[in-house]
This record gives structure tokens, sequence and C-alpha cells, in this order.
């Protein structure tokens, strides 16, 4: 004879009937825990389903590969990335990439592990992964080198080889502090702060001494 499950959603072995996205929540929970504990190379179904108490089809279920598990983790983390470093819009223009600056290390700070393996090219052949990668570099050099009327910069081959060789200056610099360094998380932030000064030859004004500015008030060693 079948017994239904209750009204309440309860199975007669009183375990809770669980919608497919909470399901995949929970999952992709598990799976962020481990990825911040271990990094991703030990993000697997096998261990993700052991952490989530779940079986390893399931983890297959919804999210297809190995590759497909550590994908979904990064792009929250990117995604989490993208939204902290958003200066409020009633901020004064010129604090605003240190607002940007001090927003990207705490978020990468609370997720050094997953942020350190995706610097060392972790999922570097995922094109979603890179994607996504990609918008948020964006997303952080306009934050850096906006004004109010423009960003003072036209698109031009050179400027996007400077832009890339400064995200990759901050990235491998987050990543070898994040590794181990007796510099301080303030230093850091100037550090980065004064490493704009390498955009200002393709900056026009006002974005130009805006920047400057900037560079100049963080090259120091003293604060």
């Amino acid at each position: 004879m079948t017994t239904s499950p209750t009204a309440g959603g309860h199975s007669p072995q009183g375990r809770t009937r669980r919608e497919p996205a909470d399901r995949r929540r929970e999952l992709l929970d598990a799976a962020a825990r481990l990825a911040d504990e271990q990094g991703l190379d030990a993000l697997t179904p096998a261990a993700v389903a052991s952490g989530a108490g779940a079986s390893r089809a399931l983890v297959f279920h919804y999210f297809g590969s190995t590759s497909g598990l550590r994908r979904a983790v990064v792009l929250e983390a990117v995604a989490e990335l993208e939204r902290a470093t958003v200066a409020p819009d009633d901020r004064p223009l010129a604090d605003r990439p240190a607002l940007a600056v001090a927003a990207f290390l705490d978020t990468v700070e609370s997720r050094r592990r997953v942020w350190q393996d995706l610097w060392r090219g972790t999922l570097g052949d995922d094109p979603a992964t890179q994607e996504a990668l990609a918008a948020v570099r964006a997303g952080l050099v306009l934050r850096m080198t906006t004004t109010a009327a423009t960003v003072g910069a036209t698109p031009t081959s050179r400027w996007d080889l400077l832009v890339g060789g400064w995200v990759a200056l901050v990235e491998n610099v987050t990543a070898a502090w994040l590794g181990g360094s007796d510099l301080t998380r303030a230093e850091i932030e100037r550090l980065v702060l004064a490493s704009t000064i390498v955009l200002v030859p393709e900056l026009s004004e006002p974005a130009r001494g805006v920047v400057l500015g900037i560079a100049r008030a963080n090259s120091g060693s003293a604060g």
C-alpha cells in the first residue's frame, strides 16, 4: 500500500521535500564553503555531495560536471565582486576610487582561496568564467577613472594594453598579498591606488587630474 506525503509537504519518514532551486542553493553553498576552505581544485561532485549529505548524482544533475560546479562557484564570487565595487552615487567622485579599492580588497580577502586560484589560471579555458572576469575587470577600471562627464580615455589599442597591464598588476599584487606578505591591508590599498599613475598618460581632463591626484596622494609610505 502506497502512503502519500502529508499536506504539509512531509513524507511518512519525516523528510521535507525541497524545491529544486532550494536544493541547488544548498549544494552551491556547500561547494562555496569547500572552495573557500580548500580551493577550487578540491571542488568535486563527490566532495560536495559528502559535505551536503547528498548523492553525487544529484550534484551532477544540477551542475553537469566538475567544471560546471566550479564555474557556478566562481561566477557567484565574480558577481559579488561586481556588486561590491560599485561606489555609492552620493559620494564625491574623487572618493570613489578609494571606495572601489577598499571594496575590492574586502571581497577578494573574504574569498581568498577562490580568487588566488582564479588568478593562477583555474578555469582559464572556460569561456563563461573568462567573460565574467573580463566584465568585472572592465567595471573596476571604469570606476577608478570615471568623472562626472567622461572616463577621459578614447578606446585605442594603447589604452586597451595599458588597462590590461594595470589590471594584471593589481591582481598579481593582491594575490601575492593574500598568499602572505608583511604589508598591511592599508599599505596594499595605498599601493593599488598609487599604481593608477600608469593610466594617466592615456587619460584626458578632467579624469587625468583626478587620477593623478589620487596616485600622488597614495604614493608615500606614511599613513
